[in-house]
């Protein structure tokens, strides 16, 4: 299984960001966690209550990252 085969297991949600794998859980009883990671180990998460905008907070957070 190759890095990103292995990735995509993990972060399945793949088509946010070039290069950059994400995964959104519900932690507790409406609270989520979303957390993306890209091949070069990088790793940023978010907290909140409402999915979407707690997923679109993460990938905003690795748009940072990439310096986009």
């Amino acid at each position: 299984m190759t890095g990103a085969e292995t990735m995509m297991r993990d972060f399945p949600i793949a088509n946010k960001l070039e290069g950059w794998y994400f995964r959104i859980q519900e932690r507790s009883a409406g609270v989520y966690i979303a957390e993306g990671k890209d091949l070069f180990g990088r790793q940023v998460s978010r907290e909140g209550t409402d999915p979407d905008r707690t997923l679109a907070m993460c990938i905003n957070d690795a748009k940072q990252m990439k310096g986009l």
